[in-house]
């Protein structure tokens, strides 16, 4: 009876993971409709008129930022010039003495005068019978862009605490840098070792590659962190206040977020790096190999009007 009661419960919790997998915020339909229109073909060789055979071998390598630059906004509004670039040197020292306590140096921070504009308000004129409504100067407004150079991703939640704390809230994006040439050297060796292998297991099948000539293409993309994040809604729960009091239930307003999720692995005969744990950004590079089956050739002897003779071949 003990063993049919732990099956039970066991049961149950399969049940309930299972129910959590499918019944959550995420929106697999957004995910399915991206990865439809930007995976490779699925990899596949193809024999036509006993002649020809193309292969197709396609990776993937998920690949950790070397470097990272964040862009933070900065809106500085004031009624003399004299104030306004006093208010906006001052927020951004304090941030640049925030990063220095994290080990972020002055030198890895650039700032860049985006606009600098005059800032108009409505005074209202009063006349005798009507009013009239003119637009008069009344400040400026000043924007600058921080950008921060860092090495590692956790240093966002510093530098972010850091902007908090100088009163900047708005981060305008977040750049990733990869060493691109050694991350292509390195997916494209291991699809040419699983190019090989598919030629070995065709030739273990009775195909012969050794009188055939060949045609390569190949070609390399790069997916970024920004282009892989979906929307994500929580969903609604009524209120246990309300029905302790024997009220209506008055559902708590839906949350709207968003999330990393990696390109999907099912269409590529190699992953390198498979298991995320942060934003990557992912190299994919396919390798398409066009066998041709050399034509039979035949060789005939001639002789020529001077009384030489020479070899003529004919295909």
């Amino acid at each position: 009876m003990k063993r049919i009661l732990t099956l039970y419960i066991f049961s149950c919790a399969v049940i309930g993971l299972a129910a959590q997998a499918t019944l959550g915020g995420f929106n697999y339909n957004e995910i399915r409709n991206y990865n439809n229109s930007h995976n490779a073909p699925a990899s596949k060789a193809v024999i036509a008129n006993n002649d020809e055979i193309i292969i197709n071998v396609d990776g993937l390598m998920n690949v950790a930022a070397s470097n990272y630059v964040a862009v933070f906004n900065v809106v500085q509004i004031g009624e003399s010039l004299e104030e306004i670039d006093k208010m906006m040197n001052d927020r951004i020292n304090t941030f640049k003495e925030q990063l220095r306590l994290f080990n972020i140096n002055e030198s890895n921070i650039k700032v860049d005068l985006v606009s600098f504009v005059p800032r108009y308000d409505v005074q209202t004129e009063s006349k005798l019978f009507s009013k009239s409504y003119n637009e008069i100067p009344a400040g400026y407004e000043m924007q600058k862009n921080i950008s921060i150079q860092y090495k590692e991703s956790s240093q966002l939640d510093h530098i972010t605490t850091s902007a908090l704390k100088a009163e900047i809230y708005d981060i305008v994006k977040v750049d990733y840098f990869i060493d691109m040439q050694s991350v292509k050297d390195s997916l494209r060796n291991e699809c040419l070792k699983e190019l090989k292998k598919k030629m070995q297991s065709f030739e273990i099948a009775g195909l012969k590659f050794e009188n055939m000539d060949v045609n390569v293409s190949d070609d390399f993309s790069t997916i970024y962190p920004p282009t892989r994040y979906f929307s994500y809604q929580s969903y609604a729960r009524p209120s246990f206040n309300a029905a302790k009091k024997k009220q209506s239930l008055n559902e708590t307003p839906k949350v709207v977020s968003r999330y990393y999720n990696q390109q999907d692995y099912s269409k590529y005969d190699i992953v390198i790096n498979p298991v995320v744990v942060e934003p990557v950004a992912q190299l994919s590079y396919s390798i398409v190999a066009k066998y041709i089956r050399k034509k039979d050739e035949k060789t005939y002897n001639i002789i020529t009007p001077a009384g030489e003779i020479k070899q003529l071949s004919l295909k």
